[in-house]
C-alpha cells in the first residue's frame, strides 16, 4: 500500500497547476523567489492554500486525511514546506492518530515528514482515554508509521504525565519507547 504523503505528493502537480491558473501573476516573468541572501534564496515553483487530501484504503475505508493552510514547493530541493500541517491517520480503524504542528517539510519522495513547533500526536482509545504527546520537532516515516524525536517530549495520558528526552513511536502497533531521562507522575484509575 502506498504511503499517505507519497500519494498526496502525486496529486500536488495537478493541484499546483490549478492553483497557478487561479493565481496567475501577470507582472511576473519568473517563479517567485523567497527572501534570502544571494545563494540562500529558493524558488517556490508552485503553492497551494487550504490544501485538503483524503485517501481511502483498498477496502474503501478512510486511510488518512491531510490538511494544511499552505504548501510551498521548493524547486531546487523538491521539498514541500507546509504551514499548519494536520494529518489524521485512520488506516481503516475506529481510533485514528492525529499528528499536527505549526510547520512542516515533506521530502521529495514523501518518505519522510518533519514537523516543527508545538508538535502534537494525539489519540483516544476505545475506552475514551486520551493520549497526547507533545514535542518541538518530530520526524514521521509514513511507510512504517514510525515517528521519532531526540528532543524532550511530554506524554499526557489517563494514567498521568511522563516526560523524557527523545522517543520512538510505532503508531501502527500503538507503542512508544522513551529514550532517556524518563520521569513520570502516575495516577491509579
Amino acid at each position: 500500500m502506498a504511503s499517505p504523503v507519497r500519494n498526496w505528493l502525486i496529486l500536488l502537480p495537478a493541484a499546483a497547476l490549478v492553483a497557478a491558473l487561479g493565481y496567475w501573476n501577470i507582472d511576473s516573468d519568473s517563479p517567485a523567489k523567497a527572501a534570502g541572501s544571494g545563494s540562500d534564496s529558493v524558488t517556490i515553483d508552485f503553492y497551494m492554500t487550504n490544501s485538503h487530501t483524503t485517501q481511502l484504503n483498498d477496502e474503501g475505508l478512510l486511510h488518512y486525511e491531510f490538511t494544511a493552510e499552505r504548501v510551498d514547493h521548493v524547486q531546487e530541493t523538491d521539498i514541500s514546506l507546509m504551514t499548519a500541517p494536520d494529518l489524521h491517520l485512520h488506516r481503516g480503524t475506529e481510533y485514528p492518530w492525529h499528528i499536527r504542528g505549526v510547520r512542516g517539510e515533506a521530502g521529495p519522495d514523501g518518505n519522510e515528514i518533519q514537523l516543527f513547533e508545538q508538535v502534537r500526536v494525539e489519540r483516544t482509545d476505545a475506552r475514551g482515554r486520551p493520549f497526547i504527546l507533545a514535542t518541538e520537532h518530530l520526524t514521521y516515516l509514513p511507510d512504517t508509521d514510525h515517528a521519532f524525536t531526540g528532543l524532550p517530549v511530554q506524554i499526557d495520558s489517563a494514567q498521568g504525565v511522563t516526560t523524557a528526552s527523545g522517543m520512538d513511536a510505532y503508531l501502527k502497533q500503538g507503542t512508544v519507547h522513551l529514550r532517556s531521562t524518563v520521569r513520570g507522575r502516575y495516577e491509579n484509575e
